[in-house]
C-alpha cells in the first residue's frame, strides 16, 4: 500500500472516529438532558403530593375540630337538660313535702 493510500485511509479513520466520538457526546447529552427532565418531574410531582396531602391533614384536622364542637354543644345541651331535670325534680318534691303551698 502506498503512502498516499495509507494516508487516505487514516485520514478516513480518523474522520469515522470524530463523527462516532460526536455522536457518543450527543447521546449523552441527550441522556443527560432526559435524566434531567425525568429527575425534574419528579421532583415536582412529589412537591404536589406533599401540598395534596398537606391540604388532606388540614381538611381532616377542621373537620375533627368541627365534629369536637359538635360534641361540646351537645354534651352542654345534655347537662342543661340534666339541670333542667333535676330542678324539676326538686320543685316537685319541696311542692310535695310543702303540701302543695
Amino acid at each position: 500500500m502506498s503512502n498516499i493510500e495509507q494516508s487516505c485511509q487514516a485520514g478516513k479513520a480518523q474522520a469515522e472516529g470524530e463523527r462516532a466520538a460526536q455522536c457518543v457526546k450527543g447521546a449523552a447529552g441527550a441522556t443527560a438532558c432526559a435524566v434531567g427532565d425525568t429527575a425534574g418531574a419528579a421532583a415536582d410531582s412529589a412537591q404536589l403530593q406533599q401540598h395534596r396531602a398537606a391540604g388532606a391533614v388540614q381538611q381532616a384536622a377542621e373537620q375533627v375540630a368541627q365534629t369536637a364542637q359538635g360534641a361540646a354543644a351537645a354534651a352542654q345541651g345534655a347537662a342543661t337538660a340534666v339541670k333542667d331535670t333535676v330542678a324539676g325534680a326538686a320543685a316537685a318534691v319541696k311542692d310535695t313535702v310543702s303540701g302543695g303551698h
